[in-house]
């Protein structure tokens, strides 16, 4: 018989393992950050072209290696780092595994640079799909520079699966991002096609916030520290300051990055009844554990730990939260929303008051009645507004209650659809000119193209900063940086599928608020609108705009008829 049981080509094999290290090229840059991160590196800095497809080059001045050192590194299993199964217990170093050199040359093309401090000459290493072309002796700086090139050329089927370079490169950003947050003592640089998208210099945590998520965001952040066995230290938001998503949550473990849903969900308990429903805060955290009580070799790419104790750990973090948050000020440094137009007029910022409502202002009356007699809406009497939120009015046959908010939400959003598709922009005479995090800044230039559909035209206009040229006719100024953080939040991976969300955040910007006081003629404009909306019954988010109780209605809620 046969057997159906055999050994695998040793270069099959190969490929198959480096995929449990090398998912895309994300995974090639965390792997070499990793290793110059171990080799005390000062400076890493990392050039890439086309999302890392056409090279990835990561260059750092860490304490190098040998000529010897060199020829060994690229064998599976060769690591620096363990020595004994002992060591397994206490792995104090992001890399350990000696599987990420061999991994990535497995799939691409490989040139290390490489020279110890005390060394006069360097080593040359070409490697080509696992293969050594050649070993010499070169000069080059102290350190270590290593070029991958043409990932996955002999894994098509690998590389199909893969998103287009600007995807790939969003991957990279994320992954540079949070070693620029836990490396704070390190030069961290990232450079795209010649374009340079972070460049953090040494500095504080919170210093580092403002320069990848932007100042706004850093200025709300507070800090939280405990000390025993178990360290924490890090930021977190003021309550005020949230997402609608959990992206800029970010936990370190023992100075690794970490994926651990119950870790995430431990900070956002820890605001207790401090958030709005489904909003999320901005957190970096670090936790700082004795290694034996962790254990971070779970996951081929190290990003999932396992915690002796997880739920101390989660009680911890948030108890620690809560002290903070609410032993401290959380009103907000400056207003979230404003009513006025902030405009740039040489370096300077003039402001200007805007109407709430797109209408003339009504004239005063005496009284109430004088309003009604000159009721501008056939077949309906405005009554007033109950609570500055709900408008009061009479139709022939019944009594109308309308959520001014949800109602003026809905004419907007009906609106915006017509303009879109009349593909209707305004230009702005003064461009308005937004300084972002760099996170934030490639982001928002990553969908810029994507943004033009809406009417928001959006220009690169250097080191974290952009330029809005043109927005919906619908969109005031002074809502523009909303709408913007706003599309930020839905991020480049959901942009295609969230359409739908982009028009209803540009339509509630702007909107009508709820406890807003309006006059007569502007009730009687905005339902007079609401009538004659295609859908006029709901807003966008489905909530009701309208609720009626007709004649009968209030003769059984009064029990005159049965």
């Amino acid at each position: 018989m046969v057997s159906r049981v055999k050994i695998l080509p040793e270069n099959v094999a190969e490929k198959i393992a480096a995929g449990e290290v090398v998912e895309r090229p994300a995974s090639v840059v965390k792997e070499l950050v990793e290793n110059s991160i171990d080799a005390y590196a000062k400076k890493i800095f990392v050039f890439v072209k086309q999302g890392g497809f056409e090279e990835i080059r990561v260059v750092d001045d860490g304490i190098g290696m040998s000529d010897e050192e060199a020829k060994l590194a690229f064998h599976r299993h060769a690591t620096s780092k363990i020595k004994s199964d002992e060591d397994l217990e206490n792995i104090t170093t992001l890399g350990f595994r000696g599987e990420a050199l061999p991994s990535i040359a497995a799939i691409s093309m490989v040139e290390m640079l490489t020279r110890p401090k005390d060394a006069l000459i360097g080593t040359r290493v070409l490697i080509k799909g696992n293969k050594i072309k050649k070993i010499e002796s070169a000069g080059c700086p102290s350190g270590t520079s290593i070029s991958v090139r043409n990932i996955f050329f002999n894994t098509p089927a690998r590389r199909k699966f893969l998103k287009d370079a600007h995807h790939e490169f969003g991957y990279i950003f994320g992954v540079m991002e949070k070693y620029a947050l836990s490396r704070t003592g390190i030069h961290i640089k990232l450079v795209h096609n010649g374009r340079k998208l972070i460049d953090a210099p040494p500095a504080d945590l919170q210093d580092r916030v403002a320069k990848l998520w932007g100042g706004d965001v850093a200025k709300n952040m507070v800090k939280i520290e405990h000390n025993g066995d178990v360290k924490l230290n890090g930021y977190v938001s003021k309550p005020f300051l949230t997402r609608k998503d959990k992206n800029r949550i970010i936990v370190f473990v023992n100075g690794r990055y970490v994926k651990n849903y119950e870790l995430t969900q431990a900070i956002i308990s820890g605001y207790g009844t401090l958030l709005f429903r489904d909003s999320y805060p901005y957190a970096v955290l670090m936790i700082d554990i004795p290694p034996e009580q962790v254990d971070v070799n779970v996951h081929p790419a190290k990003l999932l730990v396992k915690f002796r104790n997880k739920e101390r750990i989660k009680k911890l973090i948030e108890k620690t939260i809560w002290n903070t948050l609410t032993s401290g000020d959380n009103i907000p440094r400056e207003r979230i929303e404003t009513n006025e137009e902030h405009i740039l007029v040489s370096g300077k910022i003039k402001k200007e008051k805007q109407a709430v409502f797109e209408i003339e202002e009504g004239k005063k009356e005496k009284s109430l009645f004088d309003y009604i007699s000159r009721a501008r809406l056939p077949g309906y009497e405005i009554f007033g507004q109950f609570d500055d939120t709900y408008i009061i009015a009479k139709s022939t046959d019944a009594i109308l209650i309308v959520d001014q908010h949800a109602a003026h939400e809905r004419i907007r959003y009906e609106r915006l659809l017509r303009e879109i598709k009349e593909k209707k922009i305004q230009k702005l005479i003064d461009p308005f000119v937004i300084n972002l995090g760099m996170s934030d800044y490639h982001v928002l230039l990553s969908i810029s193209s994507h943004l033009r559909e809406f009417g928001l035209i959006v220009d690169d206009f250097g080191d974290g900063t952009v330029v809005v040229r043109a927005i919906p006719p619908i969109l005031k100024r002074s809502y523009i940086i909303e709408v913007i953080r706003g599309i930020i939040d839905i991020g480049p991976k959901y942009i295609e599928r969230k359409k739908d969300d982009i028009i209803k955040l540009i339509s509630c910007k702007g909107a009508i608020k709820a406890h807003e006081k309006l006059s007569v003629f502007e009730m009687e404009e905005l339902l007079g609108q609401l009538l004659k909306c295609e859908n006029p019954y709901t807003c966008p988010h489905g909530r009701p705009t309208i609720i009626q109780f007709r004649q009968e209605d209030l003769e059984k809620m009064f029990k005159r008829k049965e």
